[in-house]
Parts: C-alpha cells; sequence; structure tokens
C-alpha cells in the first residue's frame, strides 16, 4: 500500500492509498491504544508519524472469520556461547515497586574483546531471484529449520484478513496453514511441534489459535492475548504472551499438555516515569515485546520507553539503559530487539524520539538507528546504516542475524519517492568492527511492514527479502556466497 508523504512514518495516522498506484503492500503503527488494539486507528493526541512492524490492512474490517494456522520460524540459533550474566536485582515478593524507585540498571563483566569474523568484503551477494508475488502485502516471519522454506503472510485484498503459509523456495510449494483476522504480531513456529500459533481478532479482543497444518482443524488454545508479545521458547514448545495491554504479568504455556501458568513477574512493577511530568502523563499504554535468549536463561522485555532483562534461573531483574538522545534529551528506546544466534549481543533497533503531541511539539520518529548491545561485556555501539533522507531523518526498519553472530542484515530507507513511498537498501553489518556497507546498491528493496521484511537462512547462504514494484508484491531470494583467497566467487 502507498501512502502520501505526509503519512510516512506516521504511527497513528489512517492508512491512506494513492489512487494512482495498485496495493502492493501496507505498513501498520507500533503503538496500539487499549480502545483500539490493532492500531488502526489515530491514538487521542497522537498524530505522530511511523507505521511499522506488522502488516497492516484497510481501515475498514470484514466480519470476524475463523483464523487458522500461522508461520514463525525462529532463526536457528547456532550454540549459545557462555556469557557473563548481567547483575540483577530480585524481584519483590509482596507489593509493588514504588513508581519513583527505578529498578537497578544492569552492570556487565569486565572487557573481553570479540572475535573478529571476516572482512565484509569476503562475501559475495547474488542478483535477487523473485520467487513469489502477489496483488497485496506479502510479510517475511523467517526460516523454517530446514532452510528451505519460509514463513510468511499474505495480505487478502479488500478484506482485513491475512492467510499464513509457508512457501518452499526449491519446490515453490505453498502450504496454507489458515487465515486471520487483522494482523496483531507475527505468528510464531512453534519448532518442536511442527504448528503455528497466532493471534487473531475476535469482536474487540484477540485470541490465541494453534494450527498443525490443516486450517479447518485450527483450534482456539487461549481466550485473550496481546499479539505484539506472543513468542516461543527456544525449543519451540512453549508459548509466552501477555493477556492483554493492561496485564503485567505474561502467561507460559505449555503446547503440547496445554498447561498454562502465570510467570512470577508483573512489568507494571518495573514501570516509573522517564518523561517530563506531563509528557508521561500523556504516555498511552502499548505492549511490552519480548526477546528470548537464544539458551533460554534470560528474557528482554521491552515497550516505550523501558528495556528490561530478566533471568528465569533467578527470578531477578534489571533494566538496561540505553541513553539519551540528543538534543532532544530523551530517552532511548527499543522498537525491535533480536538476540545474536550465539546470544552474546542483542541488536535493537531504537529511536529517542516521542511520537506525537506529548512531547509539546507534535514531532514525530524522525529516526530509527541500529544499536547493539554487548552482553559480556556491556558495550553499547550504536549506528547509522541507512543515510539522511530530509534533514536528518533516517531510517533502519528491518534487522536479521547472520548465523555465526558475526554479522547483521540491514534494510534502511535510501530514498523518498514523488509519491511518498520509502525505497531501502540491504546494508550488511560488522558487529564486532562495528563497519557497514551497502550491498546491490542498483536494486531497491522493502515495500512492506517494517520488520516483516527481511530474514537470513539457517545455514547462511540466502537472504530473503521483499522487493516489490508499484504494481504488485514480489519475495525474493539472494545467494551469499564467501570469496576465495583471491577474492573470487567460487
Amino acid at each position: 500500500m502507498l501512502y502520501s508523504k505526509n503519512q510516512r512514518g506516521n504511527p497513528q495516522a489512517g492508512l491512506r492509498l494513492l489512487p494512482e498506484r495498485k496495493v502492493y503492500h501496507a505498513q501498520r503503527r507500533l503503538w496500539p491504544s487499549p480502545h483500539d488494539p490493532d492500531g488502526l486507528d489515530p491514538a487521542p493526541g497522537f498524530p505522530a508519524r511511523r507505521v511499522c512492524w506488522g502488516p497492516a490492512w484497510p481501515g475498514f474490517q470484514s466480519p470476524p472469520a475463523t483464523p487458522t494456522q500461522p508461520p514463525s520460524p525462529p532463526e536457528t540459533p547456532t550454540k549459545p556461547s557462555p556469557t557473563l550474566a548481567p547483575t540483577l536485582t530480585p524481584l519483590p515478593t509482596k507489593g509493588p515497586v514504588a513508581t519513583s524507585t527505578p529498578v537497578a540498571l544492569c552492570t556487565f563483566g569486565p572487557p573481553v574483546p570479540p572475535e573478529p569474523g571476516p572482512s565484509l568484503d569476503a562475501y559475495v551477494f547474488s542478483e535477487p531471484s523473485v520467487v513469489l508475488t502477489h496483488t497485496s502485502g506479502i510479510g517475511i516471519i523467517g526460516w523454517l529449520p530446514d532452510g528451505q522454506r519460509l514463513l510468511i503472510t499474505r495480505d487478502i485484498p479488500g478484506t482485513n484478513r491475512q492467510a499464513i503459509e509457508t512457501l518452499n523456495i526449491r519446490t515453490a510449494e505453498i502450504q496454507v496453514y489458515g487465515q486471520r483476522e487483522g494482523a496483531n504480531g507475527k505468528p510464531v513456529w512453534l519448532s518442536g511441534l511442527g504448528g503455528v500459533a497466532y493471534s487473531t481478532l475476535a469482536g474487540q479482543h484477540h485470541e490465541l489459535w494453534l494450527s498443525w497444518g490443516d486450517p479447518a482443524r485450527a483450534e482456539r488454545i487461549a481466550s485473550r492475548v496481546e499479539g505484539l508479545s506472543l513468542i516461543a521458547d527456544p525449543t519451540g514448545q512453549r508459548l509466552l504472551y501477555f493477556p492483554s495491554l493492561v496485564s503485567g504479568q505474561p502467561r507460559l504455556l505449555d503446547v503440547a499438555s496445554r498447561v498454562e501458568q502465570a510467570m512470577p513477574l508483573n512489568v507494571a512493577q518495573w514501570q516509573y516515569p522517564k518523561y517530563p511530568k506531563l509528557v508521561q502523563s500523556m504516555l498511552t499504554p502499548s505492549a511490552f515485546r519480548i526477546a528470548w535468549h537464544p539458551d533460554g536463561s534470560q528474557l528482554a522485555f521491552y515497550t516505550q520507553p523501558w528495556t528490561f532483562l530478566f533471568d528465569m534461573r533467578t527470578n531477578e531483574v534489571c533494566e538496561i539503559d540505553l541513553g539519551q538522545s540528543e538534543p532532544e534529551n530523551m530517552p532511548i528506546w527499543a522498537l525491535e530487539a533480536k538476540w545474536s544466534p550465539n546470544g552474546r549481543y542483542l541488536a535493537l533497533i531504537t529511536t529517542g524520539t516521542f511520537p506525537g503531541q506529548a512531547s509539546g511539539t507534535g514531532a514525530a520518529i524522525l529516526y530509527t538507528d541500529l544499536t547493539i548491545l554487548d552482553m559480556r561485556t556491556g558495550n553499547l555501539r550504536t549506528l547509522q546504516p541507512a543515510p539522511d533522507i530530509n534533514g536528518g531523518e533516517h531510517y533502519v526498519t528491518d534487522m536479521s542475524w547472520a548465523p555465526d553472530s558475526h554479522y547483521l542484515a540491514v534494510l534502511g530507507v535510501v530514498r523518498i519517492t514523488e509519491t511518498g513511498s520509502e525505497k531501502e537498501g540491504i546494508f550488511i553489518v560488522d558487529v564486532t568492527r562495528g563497519e557497514f556497507q551497502r550491498v546491490l546498491s542498483e536494486h531497491d528493496f522493502g515495500g512492506g511492514s517494517w520488520g516483516w521484511q527481511l530474514a537470513w537462512d539457517p545455514s547462511g547462504s540466502q537472504l530473503a527479502v521483499n522487493c516489490p514494484t508499484p504494481e504488485e508484491g514480489r519475495l525474493c531470494i539472494i545467494s551469499v556466497r564467501p570469496k576465495d583467497v583471491q577474492g573470487k566467487q567460487p
């Protein structure tokens, strides 16, 4: 879906088609409200900016439909390396934490220089090959562990629904897991069980459903879920999620046995004012999102403006301080977080601007950066792969780890067309050196919902990326191969 230029970057604005173009992709905002759990309508006082992090659909809704299965293959992590656990604060056993008393900051071990990988010039990226086209938006959830199938979503034109499917890139075979109403968070692939969990809109709330591959036999497994928080554990057998926006205590569900338990934590007790009083009072509730460490030992909980680290072994918590923006002097916060496969790094897409009028300026999200946190040393590195496109505006829109944990593939906005649509480029980031370079610069990519456009396969030999045209949505595969010692492609 294409937008007029003044809607670009507005997480609260309604979606408006440019009449001269066909619909081929869409974006939706990150900040839902209790009155608008899907984030479709503008929140009061927040005519903000950037739409991102999940597929969108037209502003009307079709009658609620029976949901079915989703896909979300978590990237297969390499064996996590041992890390020095940050110092955490024990959770209180009774009573809430006073809002004026923040959770203790995370502390880390002594500097341990990471072992660098090959240079950025050590790899060759093939021309993109189109493997799927569609008349509406395509969402890339991730690769399945076999490295041949992708978990994807496809918007159903003219409706508020999505199809959840797997695509075999070798045979072009598509298996439909089901359809769902709305797009509240990514579907989740359960690698240990071979099924898909997903949220679907049911009236004014969302339900959690499970599918094993037959849409007609999909089953409801929870009556309420906040889909943005839904995540599978590293074994692919348990689900973790918040039942609603206002719930501070997440639920842990063993999918095979259907045994559910409340986690021994409450994120509402961790929160404290980080903005000036007037701004803080106008901050609308938003869902905490969760990133699970590859070895299962830690959970990162993040939302505007907090990022917390919870230890599953000790039930202790600490806050990750991402710093302050300049010159706004606003707390930097994460829109997306992903652990490296070996568990040493936490990559975040961050910003320090406050969306909407609560800031007193009506300012929008003017930038997003790539931030890398070394969990052994606490070293925080912020990079700006994407260029400034309009007076300091720059945007990282997606990221995906290589299986060796040395590199990230990143999408960043490289230009804006006259009609206001974004064109994005692929950047390869060397995490250990803090270097990056654009690859395949003659091609435009992106063209979907932020965070749903890019995935590096478990072998490191393929990148899946959205590569649409103005007429249709497209999904491309790019081969990644090492050079030989003479610098030639093998």
